[in-house]
């Protein structure tokens, strides 16, 4: 289908391709002339080295390239411990390795990347990592991880109010929401992201926002909505020249018309697509519109004119075909051009040593007369070192121990809770149930049956014992030793969905894993503390709940999200007590997890809950 095809081109397109494919001669050949002045300055200072690097790497169009200098750059940070750049240098490495398709490399380095960044408080490149990592699995079309990531992103993109890169984050994780086919999340983000672009004034994000936004109308069948979309985007595109962006438009209009039977219209722009994307030279557009021209052309009975748009249908299919092939060949050159560069890098590098080598020498003759006065100072201050390194791991274990206990003693509270439940269930059920029906068989058993007094008392005993049954069931509720989590959250959901008044969405991702059952009485506790609040609070309409197992990170991650009114964080953390979300923070906190709350009016409340988890069975082993 059509839709999906540019859907894909319009999210990478954005504000990768559009954006920098303008220019991306101009680029180049910065990054060309940056080389030169690189290699011909044989003593530049380390911090103008490494800046210029880091500018080469941004100008590179190849992959080779960016992994060439991005691993230049890495070496010369490290020597100079310049933490800023050995961040940019590893984010530089993973987008690069996703590229030339080395996924497991590019997470490792994203991962490096967003660590370091969160230590040093380098908040925007940790967003920035966390964005890319996204994209990363994006790319392995692993939308549900790519959500949490980018989800994360956002959170810190809002706390230190980082405009214009949420605006292009809130695009992205529409898009991401558009392919789990969460349609209505997607289109709170495109309502978000939309005034954003205006108050930064950037013409081209609000352009591909809308344009991205018709998609969902589209899919939810609200064509009339789409039209009107995708001829605003065209309108913002027109004046900045980007026709890329517009082919795109012009060939989804196609599709849209086509589906309101209007093929008049349908032709006119399929044809202005086509035409935008002969003068582009963009063969898969080319051959995406000549095939909609011959369907529409075969619906008009003019099949003169569609045999001709198939036949050129066909011709690119071809071409694009060979050029896979070609490609191919292209990238066997390219790993040769490669080793030349790191030659040319080894020459620069060579220069540099031995200027750097005359500076070391007089460094050394100075800096060892310094060195025998400041050894015996230095002894002394190592052994208070030491002390005070011993005195840090002793308060160190002494926190561990008193952490370990307090784990102990909120596991004992779940379980104990649990335990009493069920004995209060059973304790209803078992006498109060019995008696109840002990003295409904005496009333049967009486002999004017006939009185109102018999009647009323007959209903109140028969209303007794359902209220019983009814709150036995609903203390029992839980997970049983032989039921299982996932179970117990879906009967859950069950019961929340009887009453018609809010929809829930559940999506557990769990793998072939199962967890012990502390944890899994923990998690469910922790589900429904979260859905607790949002019945009492959130005047929510629809609920999303996903449970996900990241096998590389030992983790499970609970997202909760809701459509209802928001709240003020402060003013929730100074009211919450008991089993609330003071109770419920300290219990993810003593398992060495992470709670984080976003909450606004436009987009609801979302809960993002990351709990290690150490013990986990595969199926396959049970």
């Amino acid at each position: 289908m059509i839709v999906k095809k540019v859907a894909a081109k319009l999210f990478f397109a954005a504000f990768f391709l559009i954006v920098f494919e303008s220019a991306h001669s101009q680029f180049q050949t910065r990054a060309d002339s940056l080389k030169q002045v690189l290699l011909s300055s044989e003593s530049m200072p380390d911090s103008l080295q490494l800046s210029t690097l880091y500018e080469i790497v941004l100008a590179s169009s190849s992959p080779q390239d960016k992994l060439i200098f991005a691993n230049q750059l890495l070496d010369l940070a490290l020597t100079n411990k310049q933490v800023e750049y050995i961040i940019k240098a590893h984010l530089s490495k993973g987008p690069a390795y996703r590229l030339i398709g080395d996924l497991k490399k590019s997470l490792e380095h994203l991962f490096i990347s967003a660590k370091m960044a969160n230590q040093n408080g380098f908040y925007n490149l940790q967003a920035q990592a966390y964005g890319e990592i996204a994209n990363s699995y994006i790319s392995n079309k692993d939308y549900r991880k790519s959500l949490v990531y980018q989800l994360k992103a956002i959170d810190i993109l809002r706390a230190h109010s980082y405009t214009d890169q949420l605006s292009i984050n809130l695009l992205n994780t529409g898009y991401n929401y558009y392919s789990l086919g969460e349609l209505d999340s997607a289109l709170l983000l495109y309502m978000e992201a939309e005034p954003i672009f205006d108050e930064t004034k950037l013409l081209i994000g609000k352009a591909y926002t809308i344009g991205n936004r018709a998609l969902v109308y589209w899919k939810k069948g609200d064509l009339q909505t789409a039209e009107r979309d995708l001829l605003k985007a065209i309108e913002l595109l027109e004046p900045l020249g980007d026709q890329f962006g517009m082919a795109d438009f012009h060939n989804q209009l196609g599709s849209v018309y086509l589906d309101l039977n209007n093929y008049t219209e349908a032709i006119e722009h399929t044809q202005i697509a086509l035409e935008m994307a002969h003068s582009l030279d963009l063969k898969e557009q080319m051959r995406d519109a000549s095939k909609l021209l011959s369907k529409l052309y075969t619906l008009k009975e003019e099949y003169k004119t569609a045999l001709e748009y198939q036949t050129q249908y066909i011709a690119f299919k071809d071409s694009i075909e060979n050029t896979d092939q070609t490609k191919k060949m292209a990238d066997i050159r390219t790993e040769y051009e490669v080793s030349l560069k790191e030659k040319e890098i080894d020459i620069l590098e060579k220069r540099q040593r031995l200027v750097k080598t005359y500076i070391v020498i007089a460094i050394i003759l100075l800096a060892f007369s310094i060195v025998l006065v400041l050894y015996f100072r230095q002894r002394f201050r190592t052994a208070r070192l030491i002390n005070i390194a011993q005195k840090k791991q002793h308060n160190e274990k002494i926190n561990d121990m008193l952490n370990q206990e307090q784990n102990k003693a909120l596991q004992a509270m779940v379980q104990g809770r649990d335990i009493e439940r069920k004995r209060l269930a059973q304790e209803l059920h078992n006498h109060f149930g019995s008696l109840l029906a002990t003295v409904k068989v005496n009333l049967n058993g009486m002999d004017d049956v006939t009185s109102p007094k018999y009647q009323t008392i007959t209903t109140l005993v028969d209303q007794a014992c359902t209220d019983i049954r009814n709150i036995s069931h609903s203390l029992n509720m839980g997970i049983a030793e032989d039921f299982g989590l996932i179970p117990a959250l879906k009967e859950l959901i069950a019961h929340l969905e009887q009453s018609g008044k809010l929809k829930v969405e559940f999506t557990p991702s769990m793998g072939d894993y199962k967890l012990d059952s502390e944890h899994e009485i923990l998690i469910y506790r922790i589900v429904q503390e979260l859905i607790s609040n949002v019945l009492k609070h959130a005047k929510a309409t629809k609920l999303s709940v996903m449970l996900t197992y990241f096998m590389q990170d030992n983790l499970v991650n609970i997202l909760v999200h809701d459509n209802g009114v928001g709240f003020n964080k402060k003013t929730i953390q100074r009211k919450s007590n008991g089993m609330g979300l003071n109770s419920l923070k300290k219990m993810v906190l003593s398992l060495q997890g992470d709670i984080q709350f976003d909450s606004n009016p436009a987009g609801g409340t979302t809960v993002n809950i990351d709990l290690p988890i150490s013990n986990t069975t595969h199926l396959n082993e049970l």
